[in-house]
């Protein structure tokens, strides 16, 4: 099977779907389709797992004016394509309205799809073998210190697509490679872990992968207490800033937030919410990024939405019905299952979700921003806590278990587990350093390092 057989099989059905609509008179319908098919395999310490996984799965809304019913199924054949479309009807025939609502995607149209990669098709569980092999050929594992040591490898291609009554029929595909190592180490009762990966639309080469994330960890062992409670500035590692400001980005960023008036940023819109330097874009069309997509999960084109410009909130970002509520269109921002999995997306509802949010990179890479500094905190792995912030206040306080303490422009010495406090709000305009070193952070945000003023640091 070829991509484009992908394309035409979820096509096909979505087409045909519609035509049932028609048959039972449904007024209105919108027909999400997905086949998804993943491979994924674990090397830890010799022991293999190998697993294969595919989706198959149809969610249908039906709509009556704008009474609004939904019903999902696993599988493709034409009796459950009709019963799931009868179910969904049933549904909206005693359901309240929803005054939000105002149709679906009433046209075709397409934006660029991102890099496929036909050859990810014919890889199997032996080829991703080999590639956990050439990780695990590249450390050597006999170091006492290693605790443990194991090494991923993934696949998978992914078609999915979008018919409406009222004439919108439009597909989207994706293909994924990622590869991954991950180690605990331990020395004198400090224990330590780190963890590296790549994560692309075709096939890489995973040479260097197991190396930096083992060296990431033994450079970590020998740490000390802090010692104390103090205000500090705190430069992050790329990935580590793009974990550290989702949670933030994603409450403040949502225009479902803004419609239910529960977004801090609601009255914010053309004004000053972060330094001069901070411009954030939510780019639906960056090729080699997973959120590139010729659709978004409801039909619309995705594009790129600049959101921060110059530090100045621009807009919100929107799908089609939360859009046409604020008075806004929508930004190709609609989305089923949640921003980091959960549930499988035929299973779900168009919410308002992220494409890939980039913040534009500025000056000075990570070591020159710890040049510049006389004493601070340098963070090098993933904190825990993120995700308990006060959504409102921003206020937040996490503990990182992976820090380094900066003396005079140079990183002393590894710290023990610290408290990070402070406020997210405050934070973005206390932005010293925009590094120009973006890379891929795994999450829907991708950042360069960043230093920020005003940190308290504790034990």
């Amino acid at each position: 099977m070829s991509l484009e057989d992908i394309r035409n099989k979820v096509l096909g059905i979505a087409d045909q779907t519609v035509k049932y609509a028609r048959d039972l008179k449904v007024p209105s319908a919108e027909i999400f389709v997905i086949e998804q098919s993943t491979t994924s395999l674990t090397d830890n310490k010799g022991k293999v797992d190998s697993r294969d996984g595919i989706i198959q799965g149809i969610g249908i809304r039906a709509a009556i004016g704008k009474q609004l019913g939904f019903a999902s199924s696993t599988g493709f054949e034409d009796e459950t394509l009709k019963s799931t479309l009868q179910a969904a009807y049933n549904i909206a025939k005693v359901s309240p309205e929803n005054p939000m609502f105002n149709g679906f995607v009433a046209e075709t149209k397409t934006a660029k799809e991102g890099i496929l990669d036909s050859n990810i098709l014919n890889l199997e569980a032996d080829d991703l073998i080999e590639k956990c092999n050439i990780m695990n050929q590249e450390v050597d594992l006999s170091d006492k210190r290693i605790i443990s040591g194991s090494f991923g490898s993934n696949i998978s291609h992914t078609g999915y697509a979008i018919g409406t009554t009222e004439g919108c029929l439009a597909s989207s595909l994706t293909t994924s490679f990622s590869a991954n190592s991950y180690f605990v180490v331990t020395e004198a009762g400090d224990r330590k872990t780190a963890g590296d990966f790549i994560n692309s639309r075709e096939i890489k080469s995973v040479e260097g992968i197991a190396p930096r994330a083992l060296n990431k960890a033994l450079s970590s062992l020998g740490s000390k207490a802090f010692g104390g409670s103090e205000v500090l500035p705190t430069v992050w590692e790329a990935r580590e800033a793009a974990s550290f400001l989702a949670f933030a980005f994603f409450n403040v960023f949502s225009g479902t937030t803004y419609v239910e008036k529960s977004n801090p940023w609601s009255d914010k819109l053309n004004e000053q919410v972060a330094s001069k330097e901070l411009t954030v874009i939510d780019d639906g069309q960056k090729p080699d990024t997973q959120a590139c997509h010729a659709i978004d999960s409801e039909g619309t084109p995705k594009q790129t939405t600049t959101i921060i410009k110059e530090g100045i909130l621009q807009t919100f970002l929107f799908n089609k019905m939360y859009g046409e509520v604020a008075g806004f269109a929508t930004t190709g921002n609609a989305q089923r299952g949640g921003p980091m999995g959960g549930a499988a997306p035929y299973e779900s509802t168009p919410s308002v979700g992220f494409n890939q949010i980039l913040v534009e990179e500025v000056a000075k890479n990570l070591n020159e921003q710890i040049a510049e500094m006389d004493r601070g905190i340098l963070i090098t792995g993933t904190p825990i806590g993120l995700f308990t912030a006060n959504p409102v206040t921003g206020d937040f306080s996490v503990t990182c278990n992976d820090t380094f303490l900066i003396e005079n422009g140079e990183k002393v010495h590894p710290l023990k587990s610290v408290s990070i406090a402070g406020n997210y709000f405050e934070t973005l305009n206390n932005i010293r350093f925009i590094g120009n070193d973006r890379e891929p952070s795994g999450w829907p945000i991708d950042t360069p390092s960043m230093t920020f003023t005003g940190h308290t640091i504790s034990d």
